[in-house]
């Protein structure tokens, strides 16, 4: 394995609850594998080292219904970083069976009827199930849902080669870190679409300069994690590198797999190589003819007929006439004539974000408290922290009644009163109804600091009847943001069909901010649509719609996206200080009607 043996408590919860998914595939008793999903829970929302109470013999202690088969899975898992039972369970289960979990509407129980019916174990023998109308026949199925299951093998086929950037950028730092520790190594750098930040990327590239390239490519293509070796030179490697999830569960397997390729220059090639190799290819061409213009010919090794020393990628910027372009801007969408005309925007960074919006507590589907949340953020540095749980109609998230909410209000201003250095919003993540409509009355959302409205339900709406109920959500003058605009999950669900651009004139018109939402599953809006929205004036906020105290850091995948739509700080909305956030909010419910 690349990583470390399965240690953390997020990675712990992810193996037993790969544990009890498997289990269910192999259709054991649904009270088992709950007990595993369960004792996943548990070790999520644990606030000790789980390892360190494993090691010590103190674990039952802070989970009491841990019986014999699962203290040992743990104790293996600690100390071996695997168990017998999940080993086991992974052997005896078609990896087609786990791709069909991808399938939006497709849980275990269904797999399980469609290999016992059917006999099915793969994607495509399941799509010609389908194609000749078996799985229409079976009962629980129909016509309809055998339609859904075609859409979603089709899906999942065109985006199946791809992985989510928060899991390729784990891999990457540690497989870049290897590389650096090295001896001989001088310089090593990531390249490629993980380095411009892509929400999804199909490979992981590092550019380095070693004393014996041999050497280095010889032990790239030998650590542990490469599956199988693509291809083997005496200065470049490609791998296929097969690891545990790196960012808490994966679900489907736990596993994730990604190409690597190392690619050993001179000291003088890293600068142009480093510059190539991280792209994009239209980025690529607009440096290419710069350099045609001025006579020179730009590759991955060299600016030929420049006749001073490149010694970063400043420099070959520089000769071209250009500012330095951030990797994040070179896709070839006018970054070079802004580095030209001197027009770059200097880019939003994460050290500017002061605070963050959209939270989950245990009040609704979070894993942690409020207060454990606070102190979180306080750690991370932020000024402020606002909670946003679900309202009242989300019941499969546990939404909070007008009671219920009332309460929360009383906690928030306890610990206000209480807490030094984080001050807590009142906020809601509040559906927007199927008619546009708000799942909590005025008077009851005019008590909030601040209103997330989002889409949770009735995705299959068309298109005229999602952007009539989004945007007669935004005309809602208590509404200050929209929540994960387009509904996706990368590389799982598509966004739900909705016309964007009438969205983004209705938040610019009524002053209602949207939301980049950095949850690495969602990253939604993306790049493009946030480059837009900047164009028309909406105000864009980054929020993390963070689950659990961890997940409060993924607003730093928000700042990336951000980046790439060439956002800078102040069109961000929690980059300002919690005096001025407070200020604009109060301002805002002022001039709400009464």
């Amino acid at each position: 394995m690349l990583v470390q043996p399965i240690m953390d408590n997020a990675s712990l919860a992810g193996a037993f609850e790969e544990i009890a998914t498997l289990k269910e595939l192999q259709g054991e008793d649904g009270f088992r594998s709950q007990a595993y999903r369960n004792t996943a829970r548990r070790l999520e929302t644990l606030t000790q080292d789980a390892a360190e109470l494993v090691r010590t013999g103190t674990i039952k202690d802070q989970i009491s219904s841990l019986g014999k088969s699962q203290l040992e899975v743990l104790g293996q898992l600690v100390s071996q970083g695997s168990s017998d039972l999940l080993n086991d369970l992974r052997a005896r289960t078609p990896p087609g069976h786990l791709q069909m979990l991808k399938i939006a509407g497709i849980g275990p129980k269904k797999v399980r009827a469609l290999f016992q019916e059917l006999g099915v174990t793969t994607l495509p023998e399941l799509a010609s199930a389908c194609e000749t109308g078996k799985v229409a026949a079976l009962k629980g199925f129909g016509a309809k849902t055998q339609a859904k299951i075609l859409e979603g093998i089709a899906f999942v086929t065109t985006s199946g080669q791809r992985v989510r950037l928060d899991q390729a950028l784990f891999l990457a730092t540690a497989l870049l870190t290897r590389v650096r520790e090295f001896p001989g190594v001088s310089r090593a750098e990531l390249a490629g679409s993980v380095r411009r930040r892509r929400e999804t990327v199909k490979d992981i590239d590092i550019v380095a300069t070693a004393e014996s390239p041999t050497e280095l490519i010889a032990a790239f293509v030998s650590w542990p994690g490469v599956r199988s070796i693509a291809g083997q030179g005496e200065t470049k490697a490609s791998v296929v590198l097969e690891a545990e999830s790196s960012t808490g569960r994966l679900s489907l397997g736990g596993r994730l797999t990604i190409n690597a390729d190392l690619r050993v220059v001179s000291p003088s090639q890293f600068p142009f190589a480093l510059n190539y190799f991280t792209g994009s290819k239209e980025h690529n061409v607009l440096l290419r003819q710069r350099a045609q213009a001025r006579g020179w010919r730009l590759n991955e090794y060299e600016l030929e007929g420049h006749t001073e020393i490149c010694t970063d990628e400043a420099d070959i910027y520089k000769a071209l006439g250009l500012a330095y372009v951030e990797p994040e801007m070179r896709e070839g969408t006018g970054e070079d004539s802004a580095a030209e005309a001197g027009k770059l925007p200097s880019l939003v960074k994460s050290s500017d974000i002061r605070g963050v919006f959209h939270n989950h507590t245990t009040a609704s589907d979070g894993a942690d408290t409020l207060e454990a949340m606070a102190l979180a953020a306080r750690e991370l540095g932020l000024e402020y922290l606002g909670i946003g749980d679900h309202s009242q109609s989300l019941t499969v998230a546990n939404g909070l009644t007008p009671d219920r909410v009332r309460q929360q209000w009383n906690e928030i201003d306890a610990l206000n009163a209480r807490l030094k250095g984080i001050t807590l919003l009142k906020g809601t993540e509040c559906d927007i109804l199927p008619d546009g409509s708000l799942d909590f009355d005025d008077a009851l959302l005019a008590g909030f600091d601040y209103v997330v409205a989002s889409v949770h339900t009735h995705f299959g709406q068309t298109r005229e009847e999602m952007t009539e109920r989004i945007c007669r959500a935004l005309e809602h003058p208590m509404v200050t943001m929209l929540g994960h605009a387009t509904g996706r999950l990368l590389l799982r669900r598509d966004a739900y069909a909705v016309d964007l651009e009438a969205v983004m004139k209705t938040a610019a018109r009524t002053g209602t901010m949207i939301e980049i939402n950095a949850n690495p599953m969602r990253l939604d809006l993306d790049w493009v649509h946030c480059r837009r929205a900047r164009e028309l004036g909406v105000l864009l906020v980054i929020n993390p719609d963070a689950h659990s105290r961890e997940e409060l850091a993924y607003f730093t995948h928000g700042v990336d996206v951000a980046r790439r739509a060439w956002l800078t700080a102040a069109e961000v909305y929690n980059t300002k200080s919690v005096q001025e956030v407070l200020a604009d909010l109060a301002l805002r419910r002022k001039q709400q009607p009464v």
